[in-house]
């Protein structure tokens, strides 16, 4: 069948329309070229363009002449509009071209269409070569001397999706940009059509870009220029930049849709128009049920009964770790992660109002940070398949506290007798005079005698029955700069909030929550005791999955910074125990299990080096060997979390375990899913293949596997570099994704 190429030229005038038996293919050989987008240097290509240009029908008694033909084309088009489409013709469109180096001149076409003022560009994309910085669209001034006044909208190596305005008479040059913005390849290894939006309004003097549904970045600059208004334009291409005469930037791929609006288009509509059905799903969403704009730490877990249950950290205050306001999110899917339940807030404290910010990106307010939230940080959940009972546990921080301000020779409980209780400072005091004894009653330590106080099961203070309040905070931006106040709300009061009458020590601590139902209700919060004696803090939860043994013992795991602190039960986790083992000083040590065999299990850890390191265990975890490291891992020193888990599944007549990592010097990217086949002999494992979830130069960071009931794997991810500055408080990037296991190792 004939393919057809459509310009459509929507207006009285008729310009060009191609009927061709095939896609415009574009051929082009490497020249050099120097990129002038932040000086990054790539590889440009020209050569000439080949159209066939075959009709349909060649008979001279064609009953259809151009004009008729096109309007034919508008209506049809039309009629295959919503109403709400039918609202907003495109000024200028063409569909379905491919390119292979070499950009499309469509200034003939589209110059006569373009009009001064606002303007909106929609593209749907894809690109078949990652490896390039490459330009879907280029309007510029291709004269000597004038290689920087030009305008495009680029895709770079790393997913990232932005746009330059540039002039050189004015010394204009606006940058816009966001990494992490779009799709590279999917499952099959595929290229992903990605649908994106520009939008140049010059009454609001803003730039906004949007990608696959999400506006992704928006700038309101001083010295606005509307792109028809920069010096001497005089070439519009497709699939890159005419500069002096020479194509930079050049495209690989193919442009499904390309159309121009001379009109700024609504954001709920362009959010709508950018929407695709992408590799992954987003269990949480920018503005959803939460309340939150920025989600990190991702947790996956298959239920016996079916259930695929996912947490997250919900973030308010951008996507920092401290200080913030943090709450557990989770949400749960029957359906092998086809669709997921509303999200709830599962461990949440109220100080501070659940507001969507849009936490600022730019260098100067990026690092702004709230103040005082009460924060409950980094879960882990398992099962205990004995009593079908899920436990979820979290690190707790009282108001204003953060990794580095924790005291670290303070338990946060006080030994009367030889029992531990919760110590409390009350407001005007210099010491921890009162403990949380039984039945949630408040004491004064110094009498020994029962106040009018009690703390509540979820943390909150009553005096005499009656609960005490709090005025709550909101957070909001004003001139740039940040504003903290009391929004009029009031709440209950709990002990970690920083106006409370009674407040716990300033110091971290480790509480878990517990469900009979798969995660439709929760017990309230209890918190550990102190495990690791009453003069040091709680160890850091490792964030992820704890792990039940063949002979039911219960195991999370955590860290200090220099030993492994192995949380475990032996009865159905009404009772815990702590197990330390030391590491090198400085290892953030973020370590998920598996169980090799019965009472054989192996850590993978987090380390400073680079290097995922590995211990293994025996006899079920009381004692373990020295640390080794996996050699095909390289990362930053810093490193990363990681996922491990059991496969049910044998693979080439082995037992099988799974993990995910990055693996990338360069920051956190490159995402793989590696396969270990396990020797019972010696309880070794070979790491006989992986896969690369997508290119080599795409964010990844902290993630979660799951086995589905199926048997296909759930990944919870996220799809950016947590670690770099410039990729701080974006929305949309912890997708869901599942793999075949085809898709993972070529075979079933």
């Amino acid at each position: 069948m004939k393919k057809r190429i459509i310009m459509s030229l929507l207006s009285t005038s008729v310009v060009a329309i191609y009927c061709i038996s095939d896609p415009i293919i574009v051929k082009g050989q490497e020249v050099e070229y120097t990129d002038a987008i932040e000086s990054t240097n790539v590889s440009e290509n020209a050569n000439f363009i080949t159209i066939n240009n075959e009709v349909e029908n060649n008979n001279t008694n064609q009953s259809m002449s151009l004009e008729n033909h096109l309007d034919k084309t508008v209506q049809e088009d039309n009629n295959n509009l919503d109403s709400t489409e039918k609202e907003y013709t495109p000024d200028y469109k063409i569909e379905n071209v491919e390119l292979e180096g070499e950009g499309l001149d469509i200034t003939d076409e589209l110059e006569p269409k373009i009009k001064a003022g606002s303007h909106t560009f929609i593209v749907k994309y894809s690109s078949n070569t990652p490896n390039n910085l490459q330009a879907l669209v280029g309007i510029s001034n291709n004269n000597t001397g004038k290689s920087d006044n030009y305008f495009d909208i680029f895709q770079r190596t790393n997913g990232e999706l932005g746009s330059e305005i540039r002039e050189s008479e004015s010394k204009t040059n606006h940058l816009i940009s966001r990494p992490a913005a779009v799709w590279g390849k999917n499952q099959k290894n595929e290229p992903v059509t990605n649908k994106i939006a520009f939008v140049s309004n010059v009454d609001t003097q803003t730039y906004s870009i949007y990608s696959n549904g999400t506006k992704i970045a928006e700038s309101t600059v001083d010295k606005f220029k509307p792109i028809n208004n920069i010096s001497g334009i005089n070439k519009y291409m497709l699939g890159g930049v005419d500069r002096e005469g020479n194509t930079a930037f050049n495209f690989y791929g193919k442009i499904d849709l390309f159309e121009i609006y001379n009109q700024a288009l609504p954001e709920e509509y362009l959010k709508e128009k950018t929407q695709i059905t992408a590799p992954g799903k987003l269990i949480y969403k920018a503005g959803d049920s939460t309340g939150s704009n920025y989600f990190r730490i991702p947790v996956l877990y298959t239920f016996s009964n079916g259930r695929v249950f996912s947490a997250v950290d919900a973030r308010y205050g951008g996507t920092h770790d401290f200080l913030n306001k943090i709450n557990i999110a989770t949400s749960y899917s029957d359906d092998l992660g086809e669709t997921w339940s509303e999200p709830k807030l599962t461990m949440a404290f109220n100080d501070f109002a659940n507001v969507p910010l849009d936490w600022p990106r730019d260098p100067k307010g990026r690092d702004l940070q709230i103040s005082g939230g009460a924060t409950y940080i980094d879960a882990a959940v398992v099962e205990n398949p004995q009593n079908k009972e899920v436990i979820m546990m979290a690190d707790v921080m009282p108001a204003g506290v953060s990794f580095r301000d924790a005291l670290r020779n303070d338990s946060g409980f006080k030994d009367i007798q030889g029992k531990h209780y919760l110590k409390l400072k009350k407001e005007g005091d210099s010491d921890y005079n009162y403990t949380v004894r039984e039945d949630g009653i408040i004491y004064d330590d110094r009498t020994n005698q029962k106040t009018e106080y009690k703390l509540e099961k979820d943390y909150t203070i009553t005096k005499n029955g009656e609960y005490l309040e709090v005025e709550q905070y909101s957070v909001l931006f004003e001139n740039n700069s940040k504003k903290e106040f009391h929004n009029g709300e009031m709440v209950n009061m709990s002990v970690f909030y920083k106006d409370a009458l009674f407040k716990v020590a300033p110091t971290n601590y480790i509480g878990y929550v517990k469900s009979k139902d798969f995660g439709e209700t929760w017990s309230e919060l209890v918190l550990l005791p102190p495990l690791m004696g009453i003069t040091r803090n709680s160890p850091y939860l490792g964030p992820g999955r704890g792990i039940v043994t063949k002979n039911n013992r219960l195991i999370f795991s955590s860290y200090t910074g220099k030993e492994v602190v192995y949380l475990y039960s032996d009865d159905n986790g009404q009772n815990w125990s702590s197990n330390v083992v030391s590491v090198p000083n400085g290892w953030s040590a973020e370590t998920q299990m598996v169980e090799l065999a019965p009472n054989v299990i192996q850590s993978y850890m987090r380390t400073n080096n680079g290097k995922i390191a590995f211990m293994t265990s025996t006899d079920n975890g009381n004692t373990w060997g020295e640390p080794k490291f996996l050699d095909f891992i390289n990362n930053p020193k810093y490193g990363t979390q990681l996922s491990v888990i059991n496969y049910s599944k044998k693979i080439d007549g082995k037992n099988v375990i799974l993990l995910s990592t990055p693996n990338h010097t360069n920051g956190r990217r490159n995402g793989q899913i590696w396969i270990g086949l396990i020797d019972p002999k010696n309880n070794t494992v070979d790491w006989k293949y992986h896969k690369d979830v997508d290119y080599k130069d795409y964010g990844f960071s902290y993630s979660s596997l799951t086995e589905l009931p199926n048997g296909d794997i759930g990944l919870f991810y996220e799809k950016f570099d947590s670690w770099a500055r410039n990729e701080l408080h974006m929305k949309n990037v912890t997708p869901y994704m599942s793999f075949t296991l085809k898709e993972l190792i070529g075979k079933e």
